[in-house]
């Protein structure tokens, strides 16, 4: 039997139909995106420029201060490039082709005041608080009628699409369906439908038992390389327990995906001279659907597709997801080692 576990070769996506070709023979050479290190300590966003930016949708500061007052820990705000608006969504459909309204909704969470503070470096206390108004923005959106897909994404650097350099998270909330979720959500219904069971919980079980790409983890988080890795360090972040739905996260379980998100934060800084990279929070819009599992999937940037890659349709990643795990295993280590 041919052994999978370290082989350069192809690997079959358990969450989808694609096809990745594990090929360190390429080579990961240095980014040429750059590094994504913050340096300067005001932006757009920060606090005195709120005139400049889109309208203050909710913020936390003092119950005394006004709207729109500097004063905030942390502000939502309207997208003031918004892709989609709030319109009547309705398909028309032309014989083979459909079109509709780009209607939905999308809005801008600053996370800080401090335009160099990313998850690394905030206190745990406040990236809770982040993680808590994440919650509730999906929670909210996901009420619109109509709405099908919601998601939270961060762009940090301007090599992965980020407006600013200022950390910040975009909200996103349609009335059509993703495509990458509703792949995940195929391959969960079949495999539900011949095991009876989620497939993310028992992907969770066996990376768990293997070690082999398990990056991290505490009692309510475990943060894998994923065994078909689309790009170098891919990683995934998984709720031990299961839920369909971010937003039914439970508040005594912030502080630890907290401490996950800044522990894999400080490992790619320290192993990849702090990379651009994207974070998806991949959800439903409510809890309660048991063959679903919501998800956060950071991919830092570090390559580019090739014509191999967009001609065949596979993914060509040159770093085995278990050489990723070590390197970052590896870095977390000096980290522990320095403190």
């Amino acid at each position: 039997m041919l052994d999978c576990s370290r082989m350069p070769l192809f690997r079959k996506d358990p969450f989808g139909p694609a096809w990745v070709l594990i090929s360190p023979e390429r080579g990961l050479q240095a980014s040429e995106y750059g590094s994504a290190l913050p340096k300067e300590s005001w932006s757009p966003l920060s606090p005195g420029s709120e005139q400049f930016v889109g309208p203050e949708i909710q913020a936390n500061r003092p119950s005394t201060s006004p709207v729109g007052s500097p004063d905030w820990s942390m502000r939502v705000i309207e997208h003031p490039s918004a892709l989609v608006q709030p319109r009547s969504f309705g398909i028309t459909d032309d014989g083979l082709f459909s079109c509709a309204p780009s209607s939905g909704h999308q809005e801008i969470i600053v996370e800080h005041p401090d335009a160099r503070m990313q998850f690394d470096l905030m206190s745990r206390s406040h990236l809770t608080e982040v993680l808590k108004l994440y919650r509730e923005r999906l929670a909210f959106v996901a009420q619109r009628p109509g709405i099908r897909h919601v998601q939270i994404t961060r762009n940090v650097g301007r090599a992965a699409g980020a407006l600013y350099d200022h950390p910040h998270a975009q909200v996103l909330a349609v009335p059509v369906t993703n495509r990458w979720v509703e792949e995940e959500i195929v391959a969960a219904d079949t495999h539900f439908e011949t095991r009876g069971r989620c497939l993310f919980c028992d992907v969770i079980d066996e990376e768990l038992q293997r070690r082999e790409r398990v990056i991290t983890h505490n009692q309510a988080f475990v943060a894998i390389a994923p065994y078909a890795s689309k790009t170098p360090f891919e990683t995934w972040i998984l709720p031990r327990l299961h839920d369909s739905a971010f937003t039914g996260l439970a508040s005594n379980t912030l502080p630890l995906l907290a401490e996950v998100l800044q522990t894999l934060t400080r490992a790619f800084n320290a192993a990849l001279d702090y990379p651009p990279y994207n974070l998806v929070i991949h959800t439903l819009p409510s809890s309660g659907n048991e063959r679903y599992h919501w998800h956060i999937e950071i991919l830092p940037r570090l390559t580019n597709h090739a014509g191999f890659d967009w001609g065949t349709g596979f993914y060509v990643n040159p770093t085995p997801p278990e050489d990723a795990t070590r390197f970052l295993r590896e870095a977390l280590a000096l980290q522990e080692v320095a403190l």
